[in-house]
């Protein structure tokens, strides 16, 4: 892969996963929240419904919602025979089943197929292999990820060309290394994704406001330093950046695990745990159910059930799922988020949830960091703009969405930006 031109700037994105709006302190992340009074931030910044790093990947891709793009979650019912069957959107083998299944991957281009022409793109991810491919998943740019990276038309990179980095915080700082002096420095896509594992990973593996989360934030924090201090350094060269940091959705505390589809079949309403004709797909804190034609006449008892149980809060049927961008299709006929409250937990982190969980999802353990619901804090990510006529110490209190970032990235670059859901951020 060669250097690209950059005479019409270029742009550098960064997700720092599931780090939540509120954690973005002088004491938990000083060089974001420096960086942050220097820029434009946007306070009231909001995640996708489910607030899955997956479909979230393909959101802020596209600009459009999972109604759209097509990706329903972290785990998704196809059509198998004459039942359905959920599959787990992080499988790196995932990508062919959609397109064997379906002919298409997404159901809408990305900004590194929109690039392709113009510059191109490249993504080094260190999350699950979905939330990576799905960035591109027709590879018209690069995706750098360890279980395997690949070229445009899914040319395999050697180690020469892309480094296998470890799924941990050593890993983040290895990539963010890497990213630095090869992507930034020698390649210069004119999109350029660095995609950290933490501080997601940290909140995943204690509770919030636990050492091992705040351990998370600083190590997220020192990779950002690194590429603040490498953008600045270009910038003083004459390039114009455009430089984009944030995080795909924030996490909240578990109070309780539910196996829904266990709970359907002690209802008599789905057959057995392992029958396909009624599904859900767990999203945490969420779920997606999917119905067979030949269970359609079970629908009204299901929503029934549903509604009646203390551990659902909210339940979108059929076309009501438009309203949290989603769609019936393909069997997906209810999608419901899981009971919540701001109630604090023993570190006084506002936000616990309930998680759908199933045998082969059996979420975070009760009292661990999740997210994939509708809960006020794991859907509040954080989203920070500098350069690219965006007023430099400014706030932004209207509500902005994961699916603005790729039309601001396209009126930035001077490219076409229809078919999106998203709008281009204010700059001022």
């Amino acid at each position: 892969m060669t250097a690209q031109s950059t005479d019409m700037g270029r742009v550098v994105l960064m997700i720092c996963d599931g780090h939540r709006n509120d954690f973005v302190r002088a004491d938990t992340c000083p060089a974001i929240f420096d960086f942050a009074a220097r820029s434009r931030r946007f306070l009231n910044h909001r995640a996708i419904f489910p607030s899955a790093t997956r479909a979230s990947a393909a959101a802020i891709a596209t600009g459009c919602w999972p109604a759209n793009h097509g990706l329903h979650g972290n785990t998704m019912g196809l059509p198998d025979g004459a039942g359905v069957r959920v599959h787990d959107v992080g499988d790196p083998a995932f990508v062919g089943k959609l397109r064997n299944d379906f002919g298409r991957t997404l159901k809408v281009p990305t900004m590194a197929e929109r690039l392709a022409p113009h510059g191109g793109a490249l993504i080094a991810s260190n999350v699950s292999p979905g939330a990576a491919y799905f960035q591109d998943p027709d590879n018209f740019g690069s995706v750098v990820h360890r279980a395997g990276s690949l070229g445009p038309g899914g040319r395999k990179l050697g180690l020469d060309e892309a480094p296998v980095v470890s799924h941990d915080e050593a890993g983040d700082l290895a990539l963010a290394d890497w990213f630095c002096t090869e992507v930034l420095q020698v390649r210069r896509p004119r999109l350029s994704v660095l995609w950290l594992a933490n501080p997601d990973q940290g909140m995943h593996a204690g509770p919030l406001g636990s050492p091992i989360h705040l351990d998370a934030i600083a190590s997220a924090d020192r990779a950002f330093a690194q590429v603040e201090r490498t953008v600045d350094a270009q910038r003083a060269q004459g390039e114009d950046i455009l430089f984009l940091v944030g995080s795909d959705h924030g996490q909240e505390t578990v109070r309780e695990r539910v196996a829904v589809a266990a709970r359907l079949v002690e209802a008599g309403l789905k057959d057995g745990p392992d029958s396909t004709e009624v599904v859900i797909a767990p999203q945490g804190g969420s779920g997606l159910l999917y119905v067979a034609p030949s269970a359609e006449d079970r629908i009204p008892a299901i929503l029934g059930f549903l509604r009646a149980q203390p551990y659902i809060a909210e339940i979108f049927h059929g076309p009501e799922m438009l309203h949290i961008g989603q769609r019936p299709e393909n069997g997906l006929h209810i999608a419901f988020s899981m009971a919540c409250s701001s109630e604090p937990n023993e570190f006084g982190v506002p936000g616990l949830i309930t998680v759908c969980v199933s045998d082969d999802k059996p979420g975070k353990p009760e009292g661990f960091g999740s997210h994939g619901g509708l809960g006020d804090f794991e859907r509040h990510p954080f989203l920070i703009a500098n350069g690219g006529g965006f007023a430099p110490g400014s706030i932004e209190h209207g509500v902005t969405r994961l699916i603005d970032i790729a039309p601001t990235v396209m009126r930035y670059l001077g490219l076409h930006r229809d078919g999106m859901d998203g709008l281009a951020l204010p700059q001022n």
